[in-house]
């Protein structure tokens, strides 16, 4: 299909903005609304057509905005709803689109909802969360409906006992982020009224659906199988909370009035994790179109480990993450939009992640990402900072200087008497996986505060700020920055075999370098893209069985090279070839 005549969310390039720590205009030290509308003219410099919004609803913020409290609302740390509706008007204006996040597997204790459904067990709100009786031991003593618990070893029950209604309420993640029970029907038309309907009426395009296999669960809720013999409580099946029949029902319940109220052009993007190639493919596949395009997390949490609740982030094996990447770009096989991106607000900078991190390498490697970035088929989403080779936080960092709640309540839950050593090594661990890696503030300039705010920021800056920084970037036409801005262009240029192109990987077992080809849907035009994924020297796989026509760009030293037996790679570089046409 020609790129003019697709849906707009299919040609655009997505940017997803934390914004507590994209821009501070008003000096609290918060990045806020007005800090973006700031930046809307830098982020259309970077070829940018859809900027994804994380929460910016009204919250507790003990989750940082994923606890939310009226969907109505912004919260004023981060401006007023005439602050966004100018955003969204001056986004038009530069041909942006806006999409906000959806959080509704879950709200905040504190949302109106929830406060009235804990009143009683008759009200119309009696229902909109998740209730379950007691269950009374040998003793008569009062226990949770069943032995779920949460996270690691060191978890809590997944339930929580409220005295008026003598029942427990079900919270997957945390007591302060009960469930919604999407099995009631004024709730899902709650849902599209204040989460929904009232966002579009206002501007906005579309939502990125926060969890959204996981609005289903078990109805039945069984007890979780003993894997720690004598312990009351045991990790919950996640098939028990994932993917069920039903929400497939509710997406297209959802999308019926979208279509009725808005028309077809809202796009709705799903987060599914752990979730299968078959049953991703059920919500996107062009039969179903219960959401546009879903985002796959399996890049991500490939080589982590969990070793007796502790958790553990490795490098990935690169075969592992090839296969991870094979499965969300196969997807475009059987009719599916893929999703790409390789950093997000729950996981390691992808420098640090799938590169060297700081060092001699770091900007070979941020090159080298963006050239992958810019050769996978789909809606690719760069995250904040990524453009200018942000990295994770430095491994000298401690328990203080973390902010996020999720993750220092793991810390927590582990007896520091009983296991000192498992306390000390999660916080060690934290500057590898820890999401605050990529929740520091973008740092575009080396001034004070990284130029992101003229006070103390809420969270501390990376102090390498001073020489990784947009304001040095923007004047340096080799820098990370301008090589990204390159890479966008040409992503848009050749949009057929770029961005949609059939995706096909070469040697997978190859433990240095990941290559793949990308051909168009007429078979005219076929490109070999070659990555090298280590701090050595590698060859290029031989497997091709052509000679290359052309070398279309490098990440290193230009090359005249034109056959893949004389290619050698420096460390952590990327090419891209046009092949030969077959004859």
């Amino acid at each position: 299909m020609p790129q003019d005549l697709r849906p707009w969310w299919q040609t655009a390039i997505g940017y997803q903005i934390w914004p507590a720590s994209f821009k501070d205009s008003n000096s609290d030290g918060i990045g806020d609304l007005n800090g973006v509308l700031s930046k809307l003219d830098y982020l259309r410099s970077l070829e940018v057509d859809l900027i994804w919004f994380s929460p910016v609803y009204d919250s507790p913020n003990r989750d940082m905005g994923y606890d939310v409290s009226d969907y109505e609302s912004i919260h004023p740390q981060y401006g007023t709803i005439a602050d966004m509706e100018n955003l969204i008007k001056e986004a038009k204006k530069r041909n942006i689109k806006i999409v906000m996040d959806m959080v509704t597997n879950h709200s905040s204790d504190q949302h109106r909802w929830f406060l009235e459904s804990c009143k009683s067990r008759s009200g119309p709100y009696s229902d909109f969360y998740i209730w379950r009786d007691p269950k009374y031991d040998s003793e008569g003593n009062r226990q949770p409906p069943n032995n779920w618990r949460t996270g690691s070893r060191y978890g809590k029950s997944t339930w929580k006992y409220v005295e008026a209604r003598d029942q427990y309420y079900f919270c997957f993640g945390t007591t302060y982020q009960p469930n919604l029970n999407w099995f009631c029907d004024d709730l899902r038309r709650a849902i599209y009224d204040s989460a929904v309907k009232f966002w579009l009426d206002r501007g906005v395009d579309g939502f990125r659906m926060d969890l959204v296999g996981l609005y289903w669960k078990d109805p039945t809720f069984p007890d979780a199988k003993e894997v720690y013999p004598g312990e009351a409580l045991q990790p919950l099946d996640g098939s028990r909370c994932l993917n069920g029949e039903e929400v497939h029902v509710w997406l297209k319940e959802l999308k019926e009035r979208i279509t009725q109220d808005f028309g077809q052009d809202i796009v709705l993007i799903g987060e599914l994790p752990s979730t299968d190639r078959e049953t991703f493919l059920r919500y996107i596949s062009p039969e179903s179109r219960e959401l546009e395009m879903a985002l796959d997390t399996d890049i991500f949490i490939v080589g982590n480990e969990w070793t007796d609740g502790l958790y553990e982030l490795k490098k990935p094996e690169l075969p592992l993450f090839k296969d991870a990447v094979l499965k969300t770009q196969s997807l475009l096989d059987d009719g599916g939009w893929p999703t790409a991106f390789l950093e997000n607000h729950d996981f390691a900078r992808s420098v640090s992640r799938f590169g060297p991190g700081e060092g001699t390498y770091r900007e070979a490697a941020a090159r080298m990402l963006a050239l992958m970035a810019a050769t996978l088929s789909g809606t690719f989403f760069i995250y904040q900072g990524q453009e200018i080779g942000m990295t994770n936080v430095p491994s000298h960092w401690r328990r203080d200087d973390f902010k996020d709640n999720a993750d220092l309540e793991h810390i927590e839950d582990i007896d520091p008497i009983k296991d000192a050593e498992a306390v000390e090594k999660s916080v060690d661990a934290l500057t590898t996986w820890g999401r605050d890696n990529g929740r520091t503030p973008v740092q575009w300039s080396d001034k004070d505060h990284a130029g992101f705010s003229d006070v103390k920021p809420w969270i501390r800056v990376i102090d390498n700020y001073t020489y990784i920084n947009v304001e040095e970037q923007l004047g340096n036409p080799n820098s990370i920055r301008s090589f990204w801005v390159k890479m966008m262009k040409m992503r848009k240029e050749m949009y057929d075999v770029l961005a949609c192109g059939h995706f096909r990987l070469v040697d997978r077992d190859n433990l240095s370098v990941f290559s793949y080809t990308k051909t168009s849907a007429d078979g005219k035009t076929e490109m070999l893209v070659v990555l090298n994924f280590s701090s050595e020297e590698a060859r290029a796989p031989r497997q091709i069985g052509k000679d290359l026509m052309h070398l279309v760009c490098t990440t290193a030293a230009m090359s005249t090279k034109t056959s893949l037996d004389e290619v050698t790679l420096q460390p952590w570089e990327g090419r891209l070839y046009r092949l030969a046409p077959k004859l």
